[in-house]
């Protein structure tokens, strides 16, 4: 599978730009004099945040969708497959996110600056994969068919079949057929516009 050098760089450029102004802000972060208790049970804050229904709330949890929703996008271009497979792409893309979206709760609650909340996780993951199903396999499927529609464009000439040096053999040449000693002791040449008869040679 052929990997896009330029695309990769690009990708890889982007994706440490990201990460890199996230993690500042993360540890930039002033730390509020109240933070939530650790949760680990799965969509427990959410529905809390939701069941609170102030702008506030859902703020919050569309902050935790798009901080890493970027990375749906710029982990595959990082990758600078064009044509990988659909499923394998998104589950690598995925499996990267969690990664990412765990270490940066790691660091968050080794900072102090927050507990440990495994919806952000989820919340963050959830953020990667709306991005990447929207954007990345109908980009792919538009590169694939720009590449296949220039390929077309830019056909090659066929090549022509290079011209036969005319036959110069005795046989067949329009001027000399035949070099052919006659009786009388001369070589007559024929086929020419003027037939001349020449001594032969003795032997």
């Amino acid at each position: 599978m052929d990997v896009h050098q330029g695309a990769r760089r690009l990708g890889l450029l982007l994706l440490t730009v990201h990460l890199g102004v996230l993690l500042w802000v993360t540890v930039h972060t002033t730390p509020t004099p109240w933070v939530a208790d650790t949760n680990l049970t799965p969509l427990a804050s959410v529905r809390v945040e939701l069941e609170a229904g102030t702008a506030q709330a859902y703020l919050e949890l569309l902050r935790s969708i798009l901080a890493l929703a970027p990375l749906g996008v710029l982990l595959p271009l990082a990758g600078g497959r064009r044509d990988a497979p659909a499923f394998a792409s998104f589950a690598r893309t995925l499996l990267t996110g969690i990664l990412i979206a765990t270490a940066i709760e790691v660091v968050q609650t080794t900072l102090g600056l927050k507990m440990a909340n495994v919806d952000d996780i989820l919340l963050a993951v959830l953020g990667i994969a709306l991005v990447h199903l929207a954007v990345v396999p109908a980009g792919r499927a538009w590169l694939r068919r720009r590449a296949d529609a220039s390929g077309q464009g830019v056909g090659e000439s066929p090549e022509r079949a290079p011209k036969s040096a005319p036959d110069r053999s005795p046989e067949k040449s329009p001027e000399i057929r035949s070099l052919r000693s006659t009786g009388s002791g001369r070589v007559r040449i024929i086929g020419g516009a003027d037939a001349t008869a020449l001594p032969a040679r003795e032997a």
